[in-house]
């Protein structure tokens, strides 16, 4: 595949460009725990990343990933999340954030569709895909960025890409900048919308 098409290496580094240590850092799919360990290596020990998923497996394997890099992992089931450095990784809906984090952010990062290599038919939905990311552009601090990886693809997914789509199409400009990057002649193709709040 061409670097060109990467989309979530591009998505990665969108979202971690105006990161710092410290920062406070979700990942509403955890899935395999890529996006998770891109945020923790730029966040440091002295910041905070959230990584959401309601699969086990996904959590287990983003655990795994991420121990296996020296990082050590937190799993929280209670709520809400403590305001203090480390990796909490919560088996949860993505649309529960609210619940869970009152603190700004200032990157977050969904990857929609489903857990590679897992099961295909326990997708992420357009109901509570909007849900979350409608909390987490509430939480965007000023600066922060709100990176989406859609997959339209698999049954579902251009019906989530459209809902999402929308969402992003409807921004402020006067408080966001919305960036979509797509691959043109390839309909199938994974895309990426990045949300970057201005004020």
């Amino acid at each position: 595949m061409s670097s060109l098409t990467r989309i979530v290496t591009w998505s990665q580094q969108l979202a971690c460009e105006g990161l710092q240590p410290g920062d406070l850092a979700i990942d509403l799919t955890a899935g395999k725990g890529r996006d998770t360990l891109a945020l923790a290596k730029v966040v440091g020990v002295e910041g905070q990343v959230v990584a959401f998923d309601l699969q086990t497996a996904a959590l287990e394997q983003t655990a795994e990933l991420l121990q296996s890099r020296a990082f050590a992992v937190n799993r929280w089931a209670s709520q809400p999340l403590p305001r203090q450095p480390g990796i909490y990784l919560v088996q949860a809906c993505h649309s529960t954030l609210g619940k869970m984090l009152e603190h700004p952010a200032k990157a977050i990062m969904a990857n929609l569709g489903y857990l590679p290599g897992g099961d295909a038919t326990l997708v992420t939905r357009p109901d509570s895909t909007l849900a979350a990311l409608q909390q987490s552009l509430h939480l965007l601090a000023p600066g922060g960025r709100l990176a989406v990886t859609v997959y339209p693809a698999h049954p579902g997914g251009e019906e989530e890409g459209a809902a999402v789509n929308a969402l992003f199409y409807h921004l402020s400009s006067a408080r966001w900048q919305v960036l979509s990057l797509r691959v043109d002649n390839c309909n199938e193709a994974p895309y990426l919308l990045v949300a970057e709040r201005t004020v």
